[in-house]
Parts: C-alpha cells; sequence; structure tokens
C-alpha cells in the first residue's frame, strides 16, 4: 500500500470521527419533518462562459444521520458556453458559503475515501414530504452503486467551449450542516485558449419550496 494511500486513510478517518463527534455534542439534529423542504429551483450564471452547479447529494457519516442535513455536499458541476475554447483544472473552482466561509473541496483521492466510508443520501430533502419514503431518499441497494459512479466522475482537469461541456462530481465539507445552501457562490477561473487568459464566470445557488409543500 502507498505512503499517500495510508495518509489519505488517516486524515479521512480523523475527518470522520470528528463529525461523529458533532453529533454527540448536539451540534447535529436529525430531520424527520422540514416543513416546506427546499428543491433544486436553479441558479443565476455570470461569466464570459455558463457555470451551473447544483448540491445533489450529502454524505452522512452514519445511518441515524441519513435524514439530516450533512456538512459533506456532493456538486454536480457543468461548465460550457462561451465563444472560445477554455482549459480547465479543479484547483481553479472555489465555493463560496453565504456567511462568507470558503467550502473545503476534497481532491480525488480525499473524495474517493469519503465517499466509500460515508453513506450517500439525497440533497433534496423534498423526499421528506412522501408518505413512506425511505431513509436518505435513496434506496440501500442503490446506495453503493451510485457512491460508485460519483466517484468514476469527480470533476478532472480538461476543456470545454462552445458545443463541448465539461462535467462531474464535487466532494466539498461546507463548514456547517445546512437544510439550505441558497446563496453560495460557485467560481470558477479557467484559461481561455490559446493566449492562456484567465477567465472566471460564476454561479449564485437558489432553491425554492417543494412542489405541494404547504406551510
Amino acid at each position: 500500500m502507498r505512503c499517500g494511500t495510508v495518509r489519505n486513510g488517516v486524515w479521512i478517518g480523523a475527518l470522520l470521527v470528528l463529525l461523529a463527534g458533532s453529533l454527540n455534542s448536539g451540534c447535529f439534529r436529525q430531520v424527520r419533518s422540514a416543513g416546506p423542504a427546499p428543491s433544486a429551483a436553479g441558479g443565476t450564471a455570470t461569466g464570459e462562459f455558463t457555470t451551473h452547479a447544483l448540491p445533489v447529494y450529502r454524505l452522512a457519516t452514519s445511518e441515524v444521520l441519513v435524514d439530516s442535513p450533512s456538512r459533506l455536499v456532493v456538486f454536480q458541476v457543468r461548465l460550457e458556453g462561451g465563444d472560445s475554447s477554455y482549459a480547465f483544472t479543479p484547483r481553479d473552482l472555489t465555493i463560496a458559503l453565504p456567511d462568507g466561509t470558503q467550502a473545503v473541496i476534497f481532491d480525488q483521492a480525499r473524495a474517493v475515501e469519503l465517499l466509500r466510508r460515508t453513506t450517500i443520501a439525497n440533497a433534496d430533502f423534498s423526499y421528506l414530504q412522501r408518505d413512506g419514503h425511505v431513509p436518505g431518499g435513496i434506496a440501500p441497494y442503490s446506495r453503493q452503486p451510485i457512491a460508485e459512479m460519483v466517484a468514476s466522475r469527480l470533476l478532472s482537469e480538461g476543456s470545454f467551449g462552445a458545443g463541448e461541456a465539461l462535467q462531474g462530481y464535487v466532494v466539498a465539507d461546507v463548514g456547517t450542516a445546512r437544510m439550505s445552501l441558497d446563496g453560495t457562490v460557485v467560481e470558477v477561473t479557467a484559461r481561455r485558449l490559446p493566449d492562456a487568459a484567465p477567465t472566471r464566470a460564476t454561479f449564485v445557488l437558489a432553491t425554492a419550496p417543494a412542489v405541494g409543500a404547504t406551510r
């Protein structure tokens, strides 16, 4: 086993212990009835090219927390459009929370390890409004295949442009377990080709009450 793999495993283990400790200290509250649960409704994109981001999954550190908000969130990111071609690397993506703090974006090795050691759940809490919903909004037999799919499609270095999109998943620690990520800003700095000029684009997340939800 390589030393890097061991270090990643130790680091991830320490993070999961910290998150589990937050449960015992009361920092996490299990959500059984969330009122009008938020569902993804889009957001606002600005910039020379188009960035679109959506929180699609949560990573729960235990079965007890599969219906609760989590600090560990999987975003689906898509880059496209513009009149030029652009080069992208994952280190050129940032996620700023509404309070101004920066989310920690995990590299691929740590993201894969987190996906392996946690329970994946739906980021859209609207499933809580449905009678007889499965815990976490994902059937138990589907969790591992979905986690493996995410791990195999993490956002990586590449290029995009008009008619050619670049898409993948990003695993991040948003610092605080939140029911909603409204106002979160995803910013991407890509290099316009062929002159490698840095070009920025942003996407501001927005959600709306789930259809049929009542106050």
